[in-house]
């Protein structure tokens, strides 16, 4: 599943390529994409004809500035599976695409999913915590009110275990099964570990892992896992699967101690994989 760092990776290329350009058409090719909006008529109504101004992410979505006396947002939301392509027109059309994007520069832009989880919704206005898909959302982890005090105050109350709660949008938005794994293995916490049993030492060092390791998984263009379909906007599979230190790595050896990896089962067929000489 795209995390943050897959979304910032479509983001910053997309913003190199698209800003400027016009959206002519929207086709929808798989109905479901659209879901969410009030009817696909309606989808096309609010985005056709609009220049994009700017692109932008929330969490693990990609936004599309669109201009206009009433700006609206394109809010592409991955899923599990979802790729943004920018290709010439005439290159033949993926079987997994479900939405195109025409601009008006003879290039499209194809939205692929093959597990059909994601979606393009149109929404008003170009503040995403204004939009209800973001409304429960926590704070972005580069952002200023995600310091030390938002990280004691969130912990305090919640009984879950680490792991589980990295990937709550609510707590802190972008994070997924991935780099939850990494970062609590760099912070040398063990993920089924109480969150609210935290000391300041451990908060302050899964402070700085969490930005380090996204910070390190944007530098690598995201990853492309063996169980993740991840490309770029070009096709080009991301390489923060070279530096996994847990994730994936069931039985074999931790990289800074030999000890076997192991892989604590979650609900829904995920898991948290740790070193339990590494994470206490």
């Amino acid at each position: 599943m795209p995390e943050l760092p897959e979304a910032e990776t479509i983001r910053r290329q997309l913003e190199e390529e698209v800003v400027g350009a016009r959206l002519q058409r929207l086709t929808i090719h798989v109905g479901r994409v659209a879901r969410e909006q009030g009817s696909e008529a309606e989808l096309r109504a609010l985005t056709e004809g609009r220049s994009i101004e700017g692109v932008g992410r929330r969490g693990k979505a990609v936004l599309l500035f669109l201009d206009g006396r009433q700006p609206v947002t394109l809010i592409i939301r991955l899923g599990m599976t979802g790729l943004v392509r920018l290709v010439d027109r005439r290159e033949p059309q993926d079987k997994a695409t479900a939405a195109t994007l025409e601009l008006n520069d003879g290039r499209d832009l194809r939205f692929l999913d093959q597990r059909q989880f994601g979606s393009l919704t149109a929404r008003p206005g170009h503040d995403p915590d204004a939009m209800p898909e973001f409304s429960h959302y926590g704070p972005e982890p580069f952002s200023e009110e995600f310091d030390l005090e938002y990280l004691k105050s969130a912990l305090a109350r919640r009984t879950a275990k680490l792991g589980v709660v990295l990937m709550d949008q609510q707590f802190v938005a972008g994070i997924g099964k991935i780099y939850s794994d990494e970062i609590l293995f760099q912070a040398g916490l063990r993920p089924g570990r109480s969150a609210k049993s935290l000391t300041g030492p451990m908060r302050e060092r899964l402070w700085r892992a969490i930005r380090e390791v996204l910070a390190k998984g944007i530098e690598r263009h995201g990853s492309s896992a063996r169980d993740e379909t991840f490309r770029d906007i070009r096709g080009v599979p991301g390489r923060f699967q070279e530096c996994f230190y847990v994730y994936q790595r069931t039985g074999e050896p931790c990289r800074v101690c030999g000890t076997p990896i192991r892989r604590t089962p979650l609900p829904g067929g995920r898991g948290m994989h740790w070193c339990p000489t590494c994470q206490k």
